[in-house]
């Protein structure tokens, strides 16, 4: 086998790659009945009428909280096209009145005084015109119900129940100053004790304790209130085994600049293998007889000490330094709620602005909603975003196994679409274990997540389990520290949790580039696989394992000579799009009877605008790549004002598109390819992270000869799309959308036939791209050389 030492490359887009968004027409949809259209004005006018007199009785008391209305949308007017319409409605005076997405398809709408009703009563009225205006009729014809909107209760009144009281958003900071004002003045009225919880600087969440009855029905009436539910708590358990086996102290060498790796855990004991690489400094918000670090210590173990515990070479890490985060007491003396636990990662993070790499193995026993996105994810996200840093999540552990029944769904919190969300599989089996080896864990969770998104994102070795002949838990441990320095065994996502974050950590560590999340995750993802036991079907390997179990570090960075590895990273605005129509494919790459061949990876790893109030639609941005083969760049006729762009292609084809493939190779799980294919149709989803991996021998025939058979050129396209609310979001706040994005292209030469390295070098050269190596920092370089 060839040695992997050359390393993978950044190309940037030329000038003339940019091109400009080219518009179009239509039409009505299909399912407008512009005859009923008036009848259904009628009916929401009707809906408006008693949201009328609820404003006008809230004005009589000084209470200028506007009304919200839910509405419950066509299943056939989903669409961001039809959402405009919807929009056009109600957003009146210059403002977004389309505040908040509910489930799948119910929009809520904010009404903020008399004067906007009348104007919203008026649109909605030209639908009795003899000639209404065509967005109206479109708009009213996506509306299947109206109603006002009543806060979604979960809870029962108990003076030992800690509330969580979710507030409306109303995207106005005025507007928001007055309904906090009107909640607290309410919590002061009744003697609750309250507080502001800090999620997200777009999230207005109270934790509330001892609401009596009375107080608790009219918060339930109470205009502006989102949710009330109970406050979750948190807690960790850690049933360990003695594995009886010593490994060797690692101590930090002299001369290596290590990386830092924050532990928002337990605690981490300074036991002698742990000790050497502890932080002088450390963060806690528990006095000592509060804690117990049997949990964090393990983590920290594994992380440091997993190659050597395990006798494998899964990550290559050289180990970095320790910063201990106390966010969890030992819950058997002190409870945790979740904004208490929410608070201590924000101030843990934001006090420490060099530590960039965060390890959370802590989480819920509660199932992620399917389309609406948890608070915790969300604090997630605004903490890694202000911060800029990488936090790498657990999945959530689930002892459904242990019953027979499914294995549940991923935990709240885990649907971070910043995090780096880790399952686990078993490492081994044995004769009481319930999975395979490498399969997944019996107890790792499953996705999908809200709103179709994938996660976990990868998986990582975390142990089996299953039951003795007793029916009593039995656990195939992965291995670590106990607290009082023996190594002992466990299992958990917990635990292979800090494995990708040790390799996340080292690929940082040998990177001479600045601090990225987005590169980080895409190099990672990019070189993940499924174990060749795991035969699935891709959309099992997916729900079950996310994009796979990545490579060691060292394999990461480096190519061998028949491969190459391309980088582009950028900003996408709306408005543009990314054409390359010189994308360098070898022409090498053609077997002898003419057709081009090989395997491509593609991973897409986006930072998608996210918007708390928007629900199913979190995400609000998306990105799509294309490539392909097409016959020949052609020039186009720029005098008709639909078209933008002078240069066009004839003939493309994407690649990835999975109608090119056969079904019958696609579906051999027992292939060599079948560890690493990658053939999904992402659709319309809002993906932040995209995969593919081809193989062109699996393309059928008759496209072989269409797509495949030389001479061809090569294109590579990527284009972005905004939903409705952040486009008028940004148009009233004059401000263009954009999203950054990291690609990584790998061509992989199947038959050996040339230096692919060297081939596509050239070609950018040829082509005028600007290209270079990724840089190692040069301590490593001369490690690695050595």
């Amino acid at each position: 086998m060839a040695e992997k030492n050359l390393p993978i490359k950044f190309f940037q887009k030329r000038q003339k790659d940019e091109q400009d968004t080219e518009g179009g027409g239509g039409k009505p949809p299909k399912w407008v009945n512009a005859d009923s259209v008036g009848e259904k004005s009628i009916y929401i006018r009707q809906v408006l009428g008693d949201i009328s007199q609820s404003l006008a009785r809230k004005i009589k008391k000084n209470n200028y909280v506007p009304s919200v209305v839910k509405l419950k949308m066509n299943s056939d007017a989903l669409a961001k096209t039809y959402r405009k319409e919807i929009g056009n409605l109600f957003n009146v005076g210059g403002k977004l009145n389309t505040i908040g997405v509910s489930g799948e398809n119910e929009v809520l709408i904010k009404i903020d005084n008399q004067d906007d009703l009348h104007k919203i009563t008026e649109k909605v009225a030209n639908a009795d015109n003899k000639y209404p205006i065509q967005s109206t009729i479109i708009g009213i014809s996506a509306i299947t119900n109206i109603e006002e909107f009543k806060p979604q209760v979960d809870v029962e009144p108990n003076e030992d129940v800690v509330l969580k009281v979710k507030l409306f958003n109303y995207g106005d900071n005025s507007l928001n100053g007055v309904l906090v004002k009107e909640f607290e003045k309410y919590c002061k009225k009744y003697q609750l004790d309250y507080k502001s919880a800090s999620y997200s600087g777009e999230l207005n969440i109270y934790r509330v304790n001892d609401i009596t009855k009375d107080a608790f029905e009219e918060l339930k009436e109470f205009d502006g209130v989102q949710l009330i539910t109970k406050m979750p708590m948190y807690d960790i358990t850690l049933d360990s085994i003695d594995a009886g086996i010593t490994i060797p102290i690692k101590y930090p060498k002299d001369g290596v600049t290590y990386p830092v790796v924050g532990i928002l855990d337990t605690g981490i004991a300074g036991i002698p293998h742990l000790k050497p690489w502890l932080q002088n400094e450390n963060i806690t918000y528990y006095p000592d007889d509060d804690i117990d670090k049997s949990h964090g210590t393990f983590v920290a173990g594994v992380l440091l000490y997993g190659d050597e515990l395990e006798g494998q070479n899964y990550t290559s890490f050289e180990g970095c330094k320790l910063l201990e985060a106390i966010v969890m007491p030992d819950t058997r003396k002190q409870k945790i709620s979740e904004d208490e636990l929410i608070e201590q990662i924000w101030d843990a993070v934001s006090r420490n602005n060099e530590v960039k790499i965060w390890n959370l193995s802590l989480g819920t026993n509660r199932d992620a909603d399917l389309y609406e996105f948890s608070d915790f994810a969300k604090a997630l996200d605004e903490i890694q975003d202000v911060n800029n840093v990488l936090i790498c999540k657990s999945v959530g552990n689930c002892t459904n196994f242990k019953i027979n029944a499914p294995v549940s769904r991923i935990a709240k919190s885990a649907d971070t679409v910043r995090g780096l969300v880790v399952g686990s599989l078993a490492h081994d089996k044995n004769d009481t274990d319930m999975a395979e080896k490498h399969h997944p864990s019996p107890f790792s969770r499953i996705g999908r997540g809200p709103s179709h998104i994938i996660k976990p994102d990868i998986v990582h070795f975390g142990g089996n389990a299953g039951l003795d002949a007793t029916n009593a838990l039995a656990i195939n441990p992965v291995k670590s520290f106990s607290a009082n320095g023996q190594i002992t065994g466990n299992v958990g996502t917990s635990f292979s949790t800090p494995r990708i974050t040790a390799i996340t950590a080292g690929l940082d560590a040998m990177l001479n580039e600045s601090f990225n999340p987005i590169l980080l995750k895409a190099l990672v993802i990019h070189s993940a696989k499924y174990p060749e036991e795991m035969r699935m079907a891709i959309a099992d390997k997916i729900k079950y394992a996310g994009f796979g179990l990545p490579s060691n570090i060292k394999d990461i960075l480096f190519n061998e000579p028949n491969e190459i590895t391309l980088i582009l990273q950028d900003t996408l605005e709306k408005g543009h799009f990314i054409d390359i129509l010189d994308f360098p494919f070898p022409q090498s790459m053609i077997d002898d009877e003419g057709y081009f061949y090989g395997e491509m990876a593609v991973t897409l790893v986006t930072s998608p605008i996210l918007e708390v109030s928007q629900g199913a639609e979190y995400c609000q941005s998306n990105i799509d790549v294309m490539v392909g083969t097409y016959d020949e760049k052609v020039e186009r006729d720029i005098s008709n004002p639909l078209i933008k762009n002078p240069i066009g292609a004839d003939g493309r084809q994407n690649v990835l598109a999975m109608a090119n493939y056969s079904k019958k190779a696609s579906k051999d799980l027992n292939a060599p390819f079948a560890t690493e294919r990658m053939l999904v149709t992402y659709g319309d989803k809002f993906q932040p992270v995209k995969k593919w991996n081809v193989n062109f021998d699996e393309f059928t025939d008759a496209n072989k000869e269409k797509f495949l058979k030389a001479p061809k050129n090569w294109y590579l396209k990527v284009k972005g799309l905004y939903r409705h609310f952040t486009e008028e979001k940004c148009e009233l706040e004059d401000r263009t959308p954009s999203q950054d994005f990291c690609l990584i292209i790998t061509i992989k030469d199947t038959k050996k036939k040339g230096n692919i390295y060297n081939e596509v070098t050239q070609m950018l050269d040829i082509f005028s791209f600007i290209h270079s190596n990724v840089k190692i920092k040069e301590e490593v370089r001369i490690r690695l050389n050595g």
